[in-house]
Formats: structure tokens, sequence, C-alpha cells
């Protein structure tokens, strides 16, 4: 019988044959890659551990600090699940894998890199597994569930190719959902579009793609080629996906009632890391959120910083 281990592994290798090459555009000396393709060099591990509460009160970049250096520290008196628990990441024929450690934990953790980054270009691609939220994360506060994820939640009623602001207001852009059916080796099935389940708040989008225009683009169940640009002090985000274009938005001015963008300067600045996640599976969608055992995949990540 094929272990996981084992199938993840030939699963990779036959999709690197087949899939999209990454577009270079100008290679020069710009471009910085992110990730060897062999180790996890310059990248560490933090646990996903919710600090927004505590920062309601807190309206300057010290009092942030100070409402989560308190918040991890009442994780660490206490020895919790939530503060131990880092993921489980690996290499694997050239593509970093993460997951819950052990699979099923239902405890998300982010791969985050040593350096940080302010305006730049990203790219990377991705394969994850049906029935995962997950995606990356820029301009990302050391302390992990803070910052501006580029969706990829491969799961029923998640967005792809918009922006969720984790911990920056809580609002969501998400110019496409998908739906579709679990299939073997947590494959995705009759991928079509689908209905946003969230409560969130709903934020401009401009240029946003289409589902028609991103089902054309989308290779279901193969590697995906994401870049993004994020400038700014207040970031605008745009985000392409195998080089369609699927959305932008000025998060200092996001149509979002109440929304001041002021948060942003007092809890991430204008500098931060770049970060990919694996979710925790919250109560409501459960193994949706995150399905026992799935993973996902990113290789060819690179950035290219942009001078001010």
């Amino acid at each position: 019988m094929t272990s996981r281990r084992q199938f993840i592994q030939c699963s990779l290798a036959a999709a690197a044959c087949t899939a999209p090459r990454m577009a270079r555009g100008d290679t020069n000396a710009e471009w910085k890659s992110l990730f060897d393709g062999r180790t996890l060099d310059g990248w560490k591990k933090v646990p996903r551990i919710y600090v927004h509460g505590p920062l309601k009160n807190a309206h300057t970049p010290e009092a942030v600090e100070a409402a989560i250096e308190k918040t991890l520290e009442w994780h660490r008196s206490q020895d919790s699940a939530a503060y131990r628990h880092l993921g489980q990441w690996e290499v694997v024929d050239g593509a970093i894998v993460g997951g819950q450690d052990p699979p099923g934990s239902r405890l998300g953790a982010y791969l985050m890199t040593e350096e940080t980054f302010g305006d730049f270009e990203l790219e990377y691609e991705m394969r994850p597994d049906w029935r995962t939220d997950t995606g990356v994360l820029v301009r990302q506060h050391k302390a992990g569930t803070i910052g501006f994820q580029v969706l990829c939640d491969h799961r029923p009623g998640g967005g792809i190719g918009g922006f969720f602001t984790n911990g920056l207001g809580s609002y969501l852009a998400a110019p496409v959902v998908v739906d579709g059916d679990i299939g073997d080796d947590f494959t995705v099935q009759n991928l079509r579009e689908g209905k946003s389940k969230s409560n969130f708040p709903r934020a401009q989008v401009s240029d946003a793609a289409s589902y028609e225009q991103f089902r054309e683009v989308w290779n279901v169940n193969g590697w995906n080629r994401f870049r993004v640009r994020c400038v700014g002090a207040n970031p605008v985000l745009t985000a392409w996906v195998n080089d369609l274009k699927m959305g932008t938005l000025d998060t200092a001015d996001t149509g979002v009632p109440g929304y001041d963008p002021a948060i942003i300067g007092q809890r991430v600045g204008s500098r931060g890391h770049i970060g990919l996640e694996v979710h925790s599976n919250g109560s409501k969608q459960g193994w949706n959120q995150w399905a026992k055992g799935a993973v996902s995949r990113w290789r060819n990540i690179r950035v290219k910083e942009i001078d001010a």
C-alpha cells in the first residue's frame, strides 16, 4: 500500500514535469530566491496564536507590542498546545510541504521568512490539497496572525486570488469563490463557482476577475502560479493567478464601514515578513477548513523589492 509520504513525493514529481513554467520576465539581479529547493534555510516556524482580541485598545505600535507579548507570555506560561504547535514543514521534491502536526491536530502554524520586506513583487507556485484554508501572508507581523493574506482557500466557499486582512480589520476581498466535491487523495472533483459563507465585511476590489475568467486559467489539482505586488505604507495590493489579474485592493480606501486604515501603521508598519499558512480548524468550518491529513505545497518562491 502506498504511504501518504510516498504519494506526496510521487505526485509532486509528476506535477513538476507538466507544471507551467514560472513567468520570469526580467531575470536580473533584483530578483531574490526565498527558497533554495532543498532546505528551509531563511525560514522560521511560528505558531498560529490568535492575538487580535487584546489589540482592540492598543492604538500605538508600543501598545500593540506590549499586548502581543502579554498574550504570548500567557501561552508560554500555560504551555498551551497552540503555542507548542509549529506545524509540519518539510521539503519534498523541490517544494515546501506544510501540514498540521500530527495530521488532524486541528492546530495551525506559519512558516515565515527571517527577513522583512517593504514594497515588492512576489512570485510563487502553489498546489494545495482540496479542503485546505491556506495562502501566503505579506507584511506579516513576527507574531504570525497579523498581516495581509493572499488567499488560496482551496475548499468549499473559499476565495482564491483575493485578500484577507488578518488582525488588520478582518475584512475579505475575494473576487472569486469556489466550491467542489472531494475526490481521492485530497483532490477536488467538479470544481465550480461557490458562495462565500463568511460573515466578515467585504472590501472593494478594483479590476476584479470573474469566476469564468479564473476557471479558464486555473490548473485543477495541479500547480498554479501566483504573483503579488505590494506597494505603499497603506499598501495597494494586486494579485495575479497564472497571469490573470485577479484584482486590486487599496487598503487605504476599502469601502468597509468603520474601517480605519491607521490600524496598519499601528500593527505592522511599512515592512513585514512573508509567510506560508497552515490554518487551524475553526468550529464553524471544521474539517472543511483543513482536512485531516491534508497538506499544501509551495515552490519557486522569489521576491523583487521595489524602491519607494
